[in-house]
């Protein structure tokens, strides 16, 4: 699941989970590209042609955990001498250059941007917790500016530098009124922000007229957990730790499969619902989401999972209590900060999971971590297994507090 925590979350549930839908069969591709490595060359946008006189740049052959395997939405190819073209979630070509090298020939239409980047812009926490993963400490003290206030972060190295002056807030409320002195006041490198979301477009104009690059990234881009997870490679691409991010993708699809080993399922398996509520309609993800996978995987039974389709499905209370009152465990997606203002509905106290005191939440920090699967589907592991789990510390979840 992907999510954001300052306008996503304001929207239905069916917003959230949207994106969940949006993942394809990939595995003839896969093939494709690990047989065919010329492909590589047209899968970000087409190249102009080469002036006569000017030197060629050609398309490498990247290592195999370089290429873009399972994500749909991004592209990189290496061309030689250490340059890059990225292709964002937005389809726009960026050229990606070392820093203080010239920018080669050939490509007019993309944006040229020097690496490794210094001082960049977030639009999204979702974002900052990519960074986080690729476990360079000294990366958080590339981000210049954020956009959300920093008494809503639960990352102590972004706090850290919000007390000491190095990030800046920057609210959208000033660019959407069109006022871009913050915006240069940062000497800003990149901004990471979603084209495809009304408030990041409006700044995007703003960057344009600045002379700012950006790059595109979903907030919500492909739900299955490895194809999350290669979004790992398009940030290390601007800080020039692909490789490091390739043994990163790779090293952590091995530790996901030894867990998803590791599980053995004797005796009564739980089942497990996943919900919100909004305005009385009940949204939970289908029988083929994400979550509901990985609930499988964890040892549980999904309450849902004879609702077809891969995103998220609406019914009334009265409908989602006759297929989930006897879950063991009920995971109600939404932050601890939240439920004041959107409490889960009464009703769902009839559950099973309510009498067994095992419904939990999204923790405070859920979305600056996001890109932690590891501990995401341990968390799944001990809610559904509890005695097993006896000592386990909740980190992406946690129980619904009293």
């Amino acid at each position: 699941m992907w999510y954001d925590t300052r306008e996503e979350r304001a929207k239905s549930p069916a917003d959230i989970w949207e994106r969940e839908d949006n993942m394809r069969e990939k595995k003839l591709w896969i093939l494709l590209l690990m047989l065919l490595p010329v492909l590589l060359s047209g899968c970000g946008g087409k190249r102009a042609e080469t002036p006569a006189g000017e030197a060629d740049v050609s398309v490498g052959a990247a290592p195999s955990n370089l290429r873009v395997l399972l994500a749909q939405d991004f592209d990189i190819q290496y061309l030689a001498d250490g340059v890059k073209l990225v292709t964002d979630s937005a389809g726009r070509e960026l050229l990606l250059t070392p820093r203080g090298a010239a920018a080669p020939a050939g490509y007019d239409g993309a944006a040229k941007i020097s690496t490794p980047i210094r001082r960049a812009m977030f639009t999204s926490e979702v974002y900052v917790g990519f960074l986080e993963a690729l476990e360079e400490p000294g990366l958080y003290d590339s981000i210049a500016a954020l956009t959300l206030e920093a008494g809503q972060w639960t990352s102590q190295a972004v706090a850290d530098r919000f007390a000491g002056g190095q990030i800046a807030y920057i609210p959208p409320e000033t660019w959407l009124a069109g006022d871009a002195e913050a915006l240069t006041a940062a000497d800003l490198d990149l901004v990471f922000l979603d084209l495809s979301h009304e408030e990041d477009a409006a700044l995007a104009q703003l960057l344009d007229q600045a002379g700012i690059p950006y790059a595109s990234a979903f907030r919500r881009p492909e739900g299955d957990t490895e194809a999350y997870l290669e979004w790992l490679k398009f940030f290390a691409a601007f800080y020039d730790l692909d490789q490091e991010a390739g043994g990163l993708w790779e090293e952590t699809l091995s530790r996901l499969d030894a867990l998803y080993s590791q599980q053995e399922f004797r005796g009564k398996r739980p089942v497990a619902a996943v919900c919100t509520v909004s305005g009385g309609t009940v949204c939970a993800p289908a029988g083929g989401s994400t979550i509901a996978k990985q609930l499988e995987r964890a040892g549980a039974v999904y309450a849902l999972a004879e609702q077809e389709g891969r995103g998220t499905v609406q019914m009334e209370m009265e409908e989602f209590l006759e297929l989930c009152k006897d879950a063991d465990v009920l995971l109600y997606s939404a932050l601890p900060q939240d439920l004041a203002d959107s409490p889960p509905d009464p009703l769902l106290a009839e559950c099973r999971a309510y009498q067994n005191g095992r419904v939990f939440t999204l923790d405070s920090g859920y979305y600056m971590h996001s890109a932690q699967v590891v501990a995401r589907f341990e968390d799944l592991v001990a809610m559904c297994w509890p005695e097993r789990e006896k000592d386990h510390v909740f980190t992406m979840y946690q129980p619904l507090a009293e």
